[in-house]
């Protein structure tokens, strides 16, 4: 459902203007609940476009799992309104969660991807799609 959105597009600037000028806890929750959702639904999509054989290696999945888990626990705000100040303290947590558990996206990803060679070898067509992927986690 979620992947059928398109994310905001944000640029760096709009986000640090947007945290300096409106930094109401409210209205970042209720962007934020909406807007990482679609972000990680259109991700998991992103990777579930790489061959068969790279998703099989265990690094990939384990960055699988950390995309579903986070998704999932994202999904727990949809219907929360941030009236209840337990719930935005609750929903940091989460983010915290989410950012720590997502710092070795990259890495890990880089991973499969020896994984990947060291069972397949070189492959030209997978090694361009694993670089589109990088390149855009990493940007």
């Amino acid at each position: 459902h979620y992947s059928r959105f398109s994310p905001s597009p944000l640029s760096i600037k709009q986000f640090l203007d947007f945290g300096r000028d409106n930094a109401c806890e409210k209205t970042s929750y209720l962007f934020l609940r909406k807007e990482l959702p679609v972000r990680l639904a259109n991700t998991m999509r992103e990777v579930n476009l790489l061959p068969d054989s790279l998703l099989n290696r265990p690094s990939v999945k384990l960055v699988q799992s950390w995309y579903m888990q986070s998704f999932l626990e994202l999904l727990q705000y949809e219907n929360k309104t941030p009236e209840n100040p337990q719930f935005l303290d609750d929903f940091l947590g989460v983010l915290i969660n989410i950012r720590n558990r997502h710092n070795d996206v990259v890495p890990t990803m880089a991973q499969g991807v020896i994984e990947y060679k060291e069972k397949y070898g070189f492959d030209p067509f997978v090694s361009s799609n694993i670089q589109y992927f990088q390149d855009r986690k990493s940007t």
